[in-house]
C-alpha cells in the first residue's frame, strides 16, 4: 500500500533522525510486504504438516496417508478457485477503465495497466487465459499478473505445498531423529541454492517438530519436578533463572531479535549503512551476493525465527488469539487476495479525490490525504475480504472436500 503513495525512500534503511521513523528497525515491517508474506509461508508449512506429523507420532499411518492424499488432491483448487472467483472483479474493472490511471506523483509504482479490449468477452477471455497461466503447476514461479500483483506467491505456495507433503510421505516411516536430520538437510540445500520458498515450508515443518518434542520435553520436566528429591538437588543461584518473569523477559528478547531480523531492510535500500543492521550486512556470505541472493539470506531465517519463538513462548500467544487476530486469521487468504486489486482502482483514485481536499503543498498535508485514502481503502478492503471469506473461500474449502469425498474411496483398501 505504502507504494503507490509515496516514494522507494520509504523502505530505505532507517540512517538518521532525518528519515521517517517507519524507517526504524521492526515498525518498518508495517509497511514491508516481502517479510509478511515469508511469515504466512512458514505458517502454511506448520498448518500443512502438523496433523500429519502429530499422527506419525503416534503411529496412527492408514489415517496419516488418508488425510495426505486428501490434502493433495485438494491443494491445487484449495488455492487457485478462490483467487479465480474473488479477483473477477478485475475482469469488467478493467474494461471500463478502472485500472488506468496516472500514478501518484513521485509515488514508487503506477497503477496495473492490463490491456483492454473492445468487448467485455474479449476482456474476459484475457483474464481467464492469464489466470490459466498463474495456475500452470509447471509454470515457473514467478508470474506477474495483469490483473493484480499479489498472486505471485500462489504459484510459490503450491510449489511448497508440493514438497511439504513430498517429504511427510517420504520419512513417514523414518525415525524422529532420521527424519529431523534429513528435514534439515533438505532445508539447507534449499537455502544455500537460494530456494527460498521451500526453505520458508520446511521450516514450518521444523518448527512443528520441534513443538512437539518441546511438549513431550514439557510432560517429563513436570513429572521430574513433582518428585521432591530433585526439587531439592537444584542449585539455590538457580532459581533466579526458573521464574516465570525471568522466561517472560527471554520470550520477549527473543521475539524483538526475530522481528529485527524479519525486517532487514534490502541491500539496495540501504541496509549496509542501516541502524541495527550493518554487522548483519557484513554476515552475509559471499556465495548469497554472488548469487544476488543477498536479501534472501537473514529474512528467510527471521521468519522461521518469528514463528518459532510464538509457538513455543506461551504468553505471546495471546496476542494471536484475541477475537480480532482470530477474524484477520480468517478473511486473511481473502484479504490478500483482494487488498492489491482495490488499491489499484480504488486506491488510486481515493488518494488523488482526497489530496484534492487537504492539499499537499507539505508533507503534513500528504499525509492527512493519504491518511483519508487508506482509511476509506482499507474499510473497503476488509470488507470485500469478509464476503469473500464467507461466501467463496469457505464455501470453496466445502467444494473440495464434498468432491474428494464423491470421486475417491473414503478407506485404504487392505
Amino acid at each position: 500500500m505504502s507504494l503507490i503513495w509515496f516514494s522507494w525512500d520509504i523502505h530505505n534503511g532507517w540512517t538518521d533522525w532525518n528519515d521517517h521513523l517507519i524507517q526504524l528497525p521492526i515498525i518498518r515491517l508495517v509497511i514491508s510486504g516481502r517479510p509478511n508474506v515469508m511469515i504466512f509461508f512458514v505458517i502454511s508449512g506448520y498448518a500443512l504438516s502438523n496433523k500429519p506429523l502429530s499422527l506419525i507420532r503416534k503411529g496412527e499411518y492408514p489415517k496419516m496417508y488418508q488425510g495426505l492424499a486428501s490434502s493433495i488432491f485438494r491443494r491445487h483448487p484449495r488455492l487457485f478457485v478462490p483467487a479465480v472467483l474473488i479477483c473477477l472483479p478485475a475482469w469488467p474493472i478493467a474494461y471500463f477503465g478502472g485500472f488506468n490511471g496516472e500514478a501518484m506523483p513521485g509515488a514508487a509504482i503506477g497503477t496495473k495497466n492490463p490491456p483492454r479490449f473492445d468487448t467485455i468477452w474479449g476482456q474476459f477471455g484475457n483474464y481467464v487465459t492469464t489466470l490459466l497461466a498463474l495456475s500452470d503447476i509447471y509454470s515457473p514461479t514467478d508470474i506477474d499478473w495483469a490483473y493484480s500483483d499479489s498472486l505471485w506467491t500462489l504459484p510459490i505456495e503450491f510449489k511448497g505445498s508440493l514438497v511439504i507433503f513430498t517429504m511427510l510421505i517420504a520419512l513417514s516411516r523414518c525415525t524422529t531423529r532420521a527424519r529431523v536430520f534429513i528435514t534439515l538437510g533438505v532445508a539447507f540445500y534449499s537455502f544455500w541454492y537460494f530456494h527460498w520458498g521451500e526453505l520458508l515450508f520446511i521450516g514450518g515443518m521444523l518448527a512443528v517438530e520441534l513443538g512437539l518434542r518441546s511438549q513431550r520435553s514439557d510432560r517429563a520436566e513436570r513429572a521430574a519436578f513433582d518428585d521432591a528429591e530433585v526439587r531439592r538437588s537444584k542449585l539455590f543461584w538457580s532459581a533466579p533463572f526458573r521464574t516465570k518473569a525471568f522466561r517472560r523477559l527471554c520470550g520477549i528478547a527473543a521475539f524483538l531479535a526475530a522481528l529485527l531480523i524479519l525486517g532487514m531492510p534490502e541491500q539496495g535500500r540501504g541496509a549496509p549503512n542501516s541502524y541495527g543492521f550493518k554487522i548483519l550486512s557484513e554476515l552475509i556470505p559471499a556465495h548469497f551476493h554472488a548469487g544476488g541472493a543477498a536479501d534472501y539470506f537473514w529474512r528467510p531465517l527471521g521468519a522461521i525465527f518469528v514463528v518459532l519463538v510464538i509457538d513455543n513462548v506461551r504468553f505471546l500467544q495471546k496476542i494471536f488469539t484475541t477475537r480480532l487476530a482470530q477474524y484477520l486469521g480468517r478473511v486473511s487468504f481473502a484479504l490478500y487476495l483482494v487488498h492489491m486489486l482495490i488499491l489499484h482502482s480504488l486506491g488510486f483514485w481515493l488518494g488523488k479525490y482526497f489530496l484534492q481536499l487537504t492539499g499537499s503543498e507539505s508533507y503534513w498535508r500528504y499525509a492527512a490525504g493519504v491518511s483519508l485514502a487508506a482509511l476509506v481503502d482499507g474499510c473497503v478492503t476488509i470488507w470485500a475480504a469478509d464476503l469473500g471469506s464467507r461466501f467463496v473461500d469457505a464455501k470453496a474449502v466445502r467444494f473440495t472436500v464434498w468432491a474428494y469425498g464423491k470421486l475417491c474411496k473414503r478407506t485404504v483398501e487392505k
